[in-house]
């Protein structure tokens, strides 16, 4: 389209025969406030996906595992502190009884220089270094989180898009309820003139009960539409968790915008944001350092050490003493697992090659998101240009009916003739609003997938 916009409404005069404003210029209240006092609520488009957003259940869940997340976080990191550990301890022993030779003569005696024993001690340690493995913990939890960020977003844009698509179903059903009026009015007219014909003997009773059967379709196809206009509100009330028998009114004109091909190419230019690709970046990072994790393992470990207790007896001394002992302790331990030489070396190729899948992968998701958005704006073009050619079949459809019309009234024509203009007639005005929105679901769509909803 050369212009940047075009709206729905801007067809009034191709559809002027009962076509009614759809929306009310009032200013929208809270949503809240409304929903303490009335079942019924008027919201726009923008709003409806912001209040999904924040009400909806699955977010929640969503949310909270976020939160856990973080909680990991911060446990993690209280790793990095010392170790502190204290015991206590006592024991009494029983008499000890000695053998002489191998188990001759057997005799007892208290166990010396006392039956008694016990120990209070408090030791601390500190890990030095240990090849950078709880700076690798603390790493993976931390994107653990930033990915169920990226979940928690993509579910609220996810809802967002449910929500428009739903909001705008709900516009077209309204749309197509006020052509069905038209029609309906039309029906009615129609088989008041031909009761009159055959009143006085220009049409035969065939005519009558063809033009009955049609007002009777008519009316079938008004009772489907607000069923369907009923079936949509329900959906709408659960992606907003709202009551189930709570009247939503859409009100935003804005919604019904069709963006022109400049802003259709920025959304094309631009995959960044696009959940799918930020998601697969996030596992490829999370497992970069999960291999460096595990090539922690091959490095030494330092820890220095240090602690204080009481021992009774003094068994620090020979022979042992019926005394308590105080006694402290410093120093530095050294570990290294010679065994992880040979142990980690297929643990550390197989994390590695899943970094060159996980690569591969995000390149493969890049290129169907491209391939993906590239065909809905293709499909996109193709709406906005059906809804071009269906404006000027609208007023060739109109000016048809027109002349058949006039014709029948003057017994020119065939009703059947009649009959086929007004279906072509309607079937052209139903073609253009399903068209607009078609086009509308695909820009929302389109910035679902680009991340930008």
């Amino acid at each position: 389209m050369n212009s940047k916009t075009m709206k729905l409404c801007s067809i009034g005069k191709l559809l002027k025969q009962g076509m009614y404003p759809l929306f009310f210029s009032v200013s929208v209240c809270s949503l809240q406030g409304q929903t303490v006092n009335s079942t019924t609520i008027k919201l726009s488009l923008l709003e409806a996906i912001r209040y999904a957003k924040g009400s909806n259940k699955l977010i929640d869940v969503l949310k909270t595992e976020e939160s856990a997340t973080k909680l990991d976080i911060e446990d993690a990191k209280m790793g990095v502190l010392p170790r502190i550990q204290s015991n206590a301890v006592y024991q009494r022993y029983t008499k000890a009884t000695l053998f002489d030779g191998v188990l001759g003569d057997p005799h007892q005696i208290p166990k010396p220089p006392d039956p008694n024993a016990g120990a209070l001690a408090l030791e601390s340690s500190f890990n030095v270094y240990a090849g950078g493995r709880q700076r690798s913990v603390i790493t993976d939890l931390e994107r653990k989180n930033e990915l169920a960020s990226i979940n928690t977003r993509e579910q609220e844009a996810n809802i967002g898009l449910q929500v428009a698509l739903q909001y705008l179903d709900m516009i077209r059903l309204y749309f197509q309820e006020r052509l069905i009026k038209d029609q309906l009015a039309r029906a009615y007219t129609r088989l008041k003139n031909i009761n009159t014909f055959y009143a006085n003997g220009k049409v035969t009773k065939s005519d009558v009960l063809r033009a009955e059967v049609v007002l009777s379709n008519v009316l079938l196809s008004e009772t489907a539409n607000k069923n369907d206009y009923l079936i949509s509100n329900q959906k709408l009330n659960t992606l907003l968790n709202l009551d189930g028998f709570t009247t939503i009114i859409p009100v935003d004109t804005t919604s019904l915008i069709l963006y022109d091909s400049l802003l259709l190419e920025e959304l094309l230019q631009d995959y960044g944001g696009s959940y799918a690709i930020l998601k697969a970046q996030k596992y490829i990072e999370l497992q970069e350092n999960r291999t460096r994790l595990v090539k922690s393992f091959n490095l030494p470990a330092v820890a220095i050490f240090g602690g204080y207790g009481f021992n009774y007896p003094n068994t620090l001394l020979f022979p042992a003493v019926a005394q308590t002992l105080g006694v402290g302790t410093a120093g530095i331990r050294v570990t290294y697992e010679l065994s992880s030489l040979y142990q980690n070396k297929d643990k550390v190729r197989s994390s590695r090659l899943r970094e060159t899948a996980l690569k591969d992968q995000k390149r493969w998701i890049a290129g169907n998101v491209q391939q993906e958005t590239k065909a809905l704006a293709i499909k996109y073009h193709e709406a906005v240009t059906r809804m071009q050619v269906i404006i000027k079949s609208i007023e060739q459809a109109e000016t048809n009916f027109n002349i058949q019309n006039t014709k029948y009234l003057n017994q020119l024509t065939l009703l059947t003739d009649l009959l086929e203009a007004d279906n072509l007639y309607q079937e052209s005005r139903f073609n253009y609003i399903q068209a607009n929105i078609a086009a509308l679901s695909i820009y929302y769509r389109l910035l679902f997938i680009t991340g930008k909803l």
